[in-house]
């Protein structure tokens, strides 16, 4: 994802502009923006190619990909690009679907300059893994179609980061989420979780573009279609299972790009020059450090930091031993020799407990801090008064915050809590099981600070309706343990489950997030396959 002057307006300014306008700006051409795994949807077939005047699109040889027994050239070796390409081993695949993908692509020229030029930030670091484990290096290309490597995308289906893990699967892989990191935006720590689990994947099922599927579908539904096909006697593979549609076209995107990066040219494309060579360095800060001063010891720009550490939630680099702040690699000797000279405090945030009923107006008055700053600092909302959470304010010497916790207490999780919706798990502590509800607030704006989903509030409080009262305490947890209620719990019926269908949910989204087919949930719930309302709640069975 400069500053010895503290002031957090520019902040603020520089994050909005930075990851809400990339979004708006950025999503392919003629692309709904959730979620963000469709990045490329499938488009009619057009009578002509685009952009290839010899009309071989879609018909390149296999040998004419496989380049990794040819010798790269001093020129070629300076070129990330050439290097993929030397890499490349999934093979010619030539359907009409690459085909259709190929020719969306190349008609967006300007779309895939914008992704490539967004690339050459993580690129070297990403090719560079996929390489150490032997992977296709088709591997490394995988963002573009998850989330055009726009490290902040989030999905309708909670997927977050250039990898686009759910939370569920985000945890599995060991990646943290905290008050103040969420390490499925972290560019390292993203890449080594995902290119654990394909290597899983394809240890499982033995064929890339199955366990490419799978990463999109997930292995229980790539498991069970497999078992479909086998029992009709067809072998494995991708062409074979019956999919969803989205999963259908997911690894015709990756061919289709992959063929793209091959020979550009054959399809009137011009890439931007790809150095190959670090872009960023991981340091260790030893210290807890403002994100905005650290910028300023770097002698580079907040925006510049954020791109390269989207997974920092505040603007507060919270060090531990094992997390690495990145910075542009040839800015890493200026900010140690930096950092090792400055005497003064490297942080300008303190924690503040807030009192039930607290204005937070009255805090921010009292703190020299906008309202819209402290809010979006702490990702308030819109609720007007505080509720005993525990929230950042600008460090004052005239304000006498003793009594509070200390900032290391804090990054350590003492009063940290970041709810996992779909893992059911919390990370931190006890308090954070009831929440007493402020005035101003509302059962989403609960869900949404908690990171629960309404339907699940609602289950664990047997509320019949979305109205919750001033004063009135919800439970956030099924019992005494750091654990929650599933939001789709089982009834009393046992082996059925309910969802409750989400603005911009789709079918396929919520099949694959359940590991079942889109027939299945057609069968199951009569009407599902005509259209999908918020509010509707899907039955989703356990079938042996």
């Amino acid at each position: 994802m400069s500053r010895i002057e503290f002031k957090l307006a520019p902040l603020v300014l520089v994050v909005a502009t930075l990851f809400s306008q990339a979004w708006a700006d950025d999503a392919a051409p003629g692309v709904p923006k959730a979620p963000v795994t469709d990045v490329a949807p499938s488009m009619p077939v057009a009578p002509s190619v685009v952009g290839n005047p010899t009309g071989v699109m879609g018909t390149l040889a296999p040998n004419t990909l496989l380049t990794n027994d040819t010798a790269l050239t001093p020129e070629q070796q300076a070129d990330l690009w050439a290097r993929l390409r030397q890499g490349f081993k999934l093979g010619d695949v030539d359907t009409p679907a690459v085909r259709q993908q190929e020719r969306f692509y190349a008609s967006k020229p300007e779309y895939m300059q914008r992704v490539a030029e967004r690339a050459r930030r993580y690129l070297y670091f990403i090719t560079g893994e996929v390489e150490r484990r032997g992977m296709p290096t088709e591997i490394a290309l995988l963002p573009i179609v998850e989330s055009a490597f726009m490290p902040k995308a989030q999905s309708g289906a909670l997927a977050s980061g250039l990898w686009q893990f759910i939370p569920s699967t985000g945890q599995r892989y060991g990646l943290e989420r905290t008050w103040w990191y969420d390490g499925r935006q972290d560019v390292m720590a993203a890449t080594y979780a995902a290119l654990d689990y394909l290597q899983d994947l394809y240890n499982q099922f033995g064929d890339w573009q199955l366990a490419l599927a799978a990463y999109n579908w997930g292995e229980g539904g790539v498991g069970r279609a497999l078992a479909k096909t086998r029992a009709k006697g067809l072998e494995d593979s991708f062409d074979t299972i019956h999919k969803p549609h989205e999963t259908e076209s997911y690894v015709p995107k990756l061919i289709a790009i992959r063929n793209l990066i091959a020979h550009p040219e054959a399809y009137g494309l011009t890439l931007p020059d790809m150095p190959n060579k670090p872009y960023f360095e991981p340091v260790s800060t030893g210290r807890h450090i403002d994100v905005q001063l650290a910028a300023k010891l770097a002698d580079t720009s907040v925006e510049e930091l954020l791109h390269l550490n989207p997974g920092l939630i505040r603007p507060v680099f919270a060090y531990k031993d094992d997390r690495k702040l990145l910075l542009p690699a040839d800015k890493v000797e200026t900010f140690e020799a930096n950092l090792e000279h400055y005497d003064k405090p490297l942080l300008s945030w303190q924690p503040y407990v807030t009192k039930h009923g607290e204005s937070l107006q009255a805090v921010s008055d009292r703190f020299g801090i906008s309202l819209a700053e402290l809010r979006d600092v702490n990702k308030l909302g819109n609720g007007r008064v505080g509720n005993g959470q525990t929230i950042l304010v600008p460090i004052r010497g005239d304000v006498d915050v003793s009594d509070r916790q200390n900032l290391a207490a804090l990054i350590a999780g003492a009063a940290a809590s970041v709810v996992d919706a779909s893992a059911g798990k919390t990370e931190a502590a006890a308090d954070a099981r009831k929440h007493k509800v402020a005035r101003g607030e509302t059962l989403f704006s609960i869900a949404k600070q908690y990171g629960v989903k309404p339907d699940q509030l609602k289950q664990l409080n047997h509320l019949h309706g979305n109205k919750v009262a001033v004063g009135q305490v919800l439970q956030l947890q099924a019992d005494a343990k750091p654990q929650l209620a599933a939001a789709t719990a089982k009834p009393a019926h046992a082996g059925i489950r309910y969802v409750v269908v989400r603005r911009g949910d789709t079918l396929d989204e919520i099949a694959r997030k359940h590991d079942v087919t889109v027939a299945e949930l057609k069968r199951w719930n009569k009407g599902a396959g005509k259209a999908l309302h918020v509010g509707y709640k899907l039955e989703i069975r356990s079938e042996s």
